[in-house]
């Protein structure tokens, strides 16, 4: 009988929410002492270490909670068509399967996505892609060493993107920072931010532009 080792993975990143699909090959994972998938963002999605017994240990950062979670599963589950994790307070967080089962349309259904466009994370949709990448890094490292946080004490930060931008939210008192990612000059501005913080209840900008209103796109 022949055995399919070759996966899909799919899980949405934590940190700035883009759905990821990896191709992984269990076989070659259980011969490596550790295996990570990293986002484009530079987060660290999914963690596979080989455990006791022909297990396959997985830590997933997780999207609907923003924890890390650690899952022990069989390597005889793992090879499986069709398997789905879910997050320890019932959301479903990753896919491991089959590539012809692991598309984006399944994962929106299956993760309860917000109502996107299905090509909302294409790089036709942004004005500048390669400005959003840029800024997303240097939000990822601002995030990682605690340097976004909210004045009202909040430290909880979802991040949207748009087009045009990226928005932190706070998750306590709904502040609202706007980034905007059209030009090398709003890029500028932002690596130069060595922290950001929200105002409580408040809208702020973070632009090349200062002092001028901006046409934001819905």
């Amino acid at each position: 009988m022949l055995i399919n080792g070759l996966k899909s993975l799919i899980v949405r990143c934590r940190f700035c929410g883009r759905i990821r699909e990896y191709d992984m090959n269990l076989f070659e994972v259980m011969k490596n002492s550790s295996t990570e998938y990293k986002c484009k963002c530079g987060e660290t999605n999914i963690r596979i270490n080989r455990g006791k017994n022909k297990n396959i240990r997985i830590q997933i950062g997780c999207f609907p909670c923003g924890d890390k979670h650690i899952y022990n599963i069989k390597l005889k589950e793992a090879l499986k068509e069709k398997n789905i994790i879910y997050c320890y307070q019932g959301s479903e967080i990753c896919f491991i399967g089959d590539k012809n089962l692991a598309n984006q349309l399944l994962l929106e259904k299956q993760m309860n996505l917000r109502e996107y466009d299905k090509y909302t994370y294409e790089e036709d949709y942004f004005s500048n892609f390669k400005v959003l990448a840029k800024a997303l890094e240097q939000l990822y490292f601002l995030n990682k060493h605690h340097k976004i946080d909210c004045n009202c004490g909040n430290s909880k930060i979802e991040i949207e993107l748009f087009s045009d931008r990226i928005e932190l939210k706070c998750l306590n008192c709904h502040s609202v920072n706007i980034i905007f990612t059209e030009t090398d000059e709003d890029l500028s501005i932002l690596l130069r931010k060595d922290k950001i913080e929200l105002k409580e209840h408040n809208i702020t900008c973070i632009d090349s532009i200062k002092e001028k209103n901006r046409n934001i796109k819905k």
